[in-house]
This record gives structure tokens, C-alpha cells and sequence, in this order.
């Protein structure tokens, strides 16, 4: 028996229908008897990543292996290793909780003697005695999430799924949930695998957390390690509104030049690439060039903007996106650079940018107070220098907060912004798509 219960591979997936690369060559291995968390925003690969794991899907490239089983060679040896709760509700609401386990139970095969008793034992460990002869409608949202977790532990799988298991409760009920996970963990020596995009969650329940944005693994490890690589402090700054965006990237270069700065991002700046149109016209004869693909490399070297001037020279279709993006958008991308990079730009952007910043270019929009988040060696130390600084470029400061760097920091980090907690078109259509394979089953 090998120490790995789950070995993942130079894992990739594209949606062929929608030309989407929802999986990037992710390779991670999961212990056994470990709670293991894939943690990103919706739109992340992390349902495409836990469906090709639990035999839904298919990957493009790569190989995935569940206890010991290879997903595509022995999906049914898989399939009864692993018991796995969707992230949309799947449970007959015209039916009891005790009907729900028994079709479940019929389905794998169970003797009536067995599922009796399996039922009985699955209620238990989820609380439910009580609520068995209830029909589910008349169920709590946390009722139901724990028998579909109870549904899931009946025929005694080595591995649990559980796709956003949360999702939609509140607090208290959340919290519920995980102590229940967490008991259940402990009490059967059964591997969990969440997603969820919720912070709290994964630092409260996982061993390990792999951060996954964009289908790529952006950083691996337990929460206490991940935090140590940021440590110091945080500094969080809210400014007043202001028009004059253009003192932003002459402040950003002066802070970054301070003693003992490690890294800093302004506010929550959004992908160019998270807003493009649909529409939007991609060269088409370029042979085995997937559109998906060139975007993901743009979001990589969005946050650079010394990178992003060379991918503009370079790749025209990294200018045409930037020139077929949101205004909002463009804004964002415009107060990034200085006035010394602004001549690097190639002319057809540089003069947009340049109107924009200028207020030549306008449309009704809302806006919010911008943001800076500061990592720091010695924040008590940095914060004097660092207010000095926005005294000199005449900006007025709403609010300051310092504190130790949390998971929200981890992911800013390593991201460069905050979490997303809106699900994109792509997104909303990938798990349409796993869905109806779902059903196909």
C-alpha cells in the first residue's frame, strides 16, 4: 500500500466544445488519511480537477491515479474507492432521507441486510437518526449537505469528494460542517478532498492547501508554512476617492524603493483577461494555438508591467486584447506603468493609455476607494516611511490596518489579487457541462 492515496501527473484538460483550458499540467499527490484542499475562485479548474479524479471527465494530457487505480484504465475499480458530494444539490426532496440512502445503496449493489445497517450507521455519524422518516424538503440546508455526505460514506469508500461543501450556508451552519468533516476524517482514517473558494475553510479543516487559479497550481503546502512565506506583517491602506490616478504608479515605484518592502499589490486588480467579450475576433489560422492557452500566458505576466510592454511588442494578439477590453479594465492596466515605461509602449497602446489617463476616454462607472496591501519585514517600522510617502504624492488615507499575514495574503501573494467570488460565463458553462456528464453516468 503506497503512502500516496491520490498521485496526479502533468494533468490537463481543454473543453474542446468551448476551446477552454480548464486544467493546466497540475501534478500533486494526496496521502492517505490526510483532508486536502484545492482552494481557488470559481473558474479556478477545481471541480474540472475532482471531476476527472472521481471518472466524470477525461483528461486531455496526463494521468491521474486513485488508489492505485489509473482513472482512465479502471474508472469502476475508482469509482468504488471514492464517494463524492456535488457541488449542486442532488437529493430527491419529494423523497425521505432514509429513501435517498436506500436508492443509493440498491445502486452499488448493497444486500437489504447490509444497506439496513450501513444506513443506520451513515445516519449516526451525520446526526440524522432523528430526521430519517422526514421528507427531504422539509430538510435545513445544513440537513441536507449531511446526508449527502452521509449518502457518500455508504458503501465505506477510501476517499470522500466533497465539491464546495459549504457553499450557501451560513455561518453557523458552516461551521457545523466542518466539525462534522473534520470528526469523520478522524473517526473512519477516510482521505477528504474539498474544493472551496472560501479562506476560512481551507484553513480551518485542510493538512494541506493547493491554491489554483486560472487551472494552474499557483502554491502547495499547509497553511502554516504558506503563511511563514510571507512573514512579517501586512499593511493594508484604503484611500479617499480621488480622479487623478496617475500618482498611483509614481507611489507604488517609491514604496517598493523603502527598506525592508517584500512585496505590494494595489487594490484588487482584476485580470484583463477575466472581462474580455466573448466576441472578441482571435486569428484562426494559426495552426495548434488554442485562444484559451494565449490568455492564460497574458494573466501570467499581467502583474509585471515591464513584462507586459515585451508581450505587447512581441504577440499582436496580446495588443488586440488589450485594445478590445473593458474600459474599466484598460484603466486598471494604464495606472500600472510610469512615465519612463509609458515610452517603452508600443505607439497605437501607449496613445490609449495615454487618453485614458488623461480623462479623454470615459464612461459612467462606480468606483470604489482603492486599496494598497503592503508585505513587510517590520511593519511598526515600515508604517512611518510608508505614510510619509503618501503625504508626498498628496493622497488622503481612510483607513490603516496591520496584521499577521492570513491565508487572504497567501493568495494575494501568490495571485497578485484578491479571490474572485463571482463565477465567469466559462466557469457557469464548464459545470453545466459536468453535469450533464453527471447525469450520463
Amino acid at each position: 500500500m503506497t503512502e500516496n492515496i491520490i498521485e496526479v501527473k502533468n494533468l490537463t484538460k481543454i473543453y474542446e466544445e468551448g476551446n477552454v483550458l480548464a486544467v493546466d499540467n497540475i501534478s500533486f499527490n494526496i496521502k492517505r488519511g490526510e483532508i486536502f484542499a484545492l482552494l481557488g475562485p470559481n473558474g479556478a479548474g477545481k471541480t474540472t480537477t475532482i471531476s476527472i479524479l472521481a471518472t466524470l471527465l477525461f483528461p486531455t494530457e496526463g494521468t491521474a491515479i486513485v488508489n492505485n487505480f489509473d482513472v482512465q484504465k479502471n474508472p469502476d475499480y475508482v469509482r468504488r474507492s471514492i464517494g463524492i458530494v456535488f457541488q449542486e444539490p442532488s437529493l430527491d426532496s419529494e423523497m425521505k432521507g432514509v429513501e435517498n440512502l436506500e436508492i443509493h445503496a440498491v445502486l452499488y449493489g448493497m444486500s437489504k441486510n447490509k444497506r439496513r445497517k450501513k444506513i443506520k450507521e451513515v445516519l449516526k455519524l451525520v446526526d440524522l437518526e432523528d430526521k430519517a422518516s422526514a421528507f427531504v424538503k422539509n430538510y435545513s440546508g445544513g440537513m441536507k449537505r449531511r446526508l449527502e455526505i452521509a449518502r457518500g460514506l455508504l458503501h465505506e469508500p477510501h476517499i470522500l469528494f466533497l465539491d464546495e461543501p459549504t457553499l450557501g450556508l451560513d455561518p453557523q451552519t458552516r461551521r457545523k460542517i466542518w466539525e462534522k468533516i473534520m470528526e469523520l476524517n478522524k473517526e473512519l482514517n477516510i482521505t477528504i478532498l474539498i474544493t472551496t473558494h472560501y479562506m476560512e475553510e481551507a484553513d480551518e479543516l485542510a493538512d494541506r492547501i493547493c491554491i489554483m487559479d486560472h487551472g494552474k497550481i499557483i502554491a502547495l503546502d499547509s497553511s502554516e508554512n504558506l503563511k511563514k512565506q510571507i512573514s512579517g506583517d501586512i499593511i493594508d491602506i484604503q484611500f479617499e476617492k480621488f480622479e487623478d490616478k496617475t500618482r498611483i504608479p509614481m507611489l507604488i515605484t517609491q514604496l517598493r524603493e523603502l527598506p525592508g518592502i517584500k512585496n505590494l499589490t494595489f487594490g484588487s486588480l482584476k485580470d484583463l483577461t477575466d472581462e474580455i467579450p466573448a466576441s472578441l475576433n482571435l486569428p484562426k489560422n494559426i495552426p495548434n494555438v488554442n485562444p484559451e492557452m494565449i490568455k492564460a500566458r497574458v494573466r501570467e505576466i499581467i502583474s509585471d508591467p515591464n513584462k507586459l510592454i515585451a508581450a505587447w511588442k512581441k504577440y499582436p494578439m496580446a495588443s488586440q486584447m488589450f485594445l478590445n477590453a473593458p474600459l474599466e479594465m484598460k484603466k486598471r492596466v494604464a495606472n500600472l506603468f510610469t512615465d519612463d515605461q509609458l515610452n517603452q509602449i508600443p505607439e497605437e497602446i501607449k496613445d490609449e493609455i495615454v487618453k485614458i489617463r488623461q480623462g479623454e476616454i470615459t464612461e459612467l462607472e462606480n468606483e470604489t476607494e482603492p486599496i494598497i496591501s503592503i508585505s513587510c519585514e517590520n511593519g511598526g517600522k515600515s508604517l512611518p516611511q510608508i505614510i510619509q510617502k503618501i503625504n508626498n504624492n498628496n493622497l488622503i488615507i481612510k483607513t490603516v490596518n496591520m496584521h499577521q499575514p492570513k491565508l487572504e495574503d497567501v493568495f494575494l501573494h501568490f495571485v497578485g489579487r484578491a479571490i474572485r467570488e463571482e463565477s465567469s460565463n466559462r466557469s457557469k458553462n464548464i459545470k453545466q457541462f459536468i453535469q450533464m456528464r453527471q447525469l450520463r453516468k
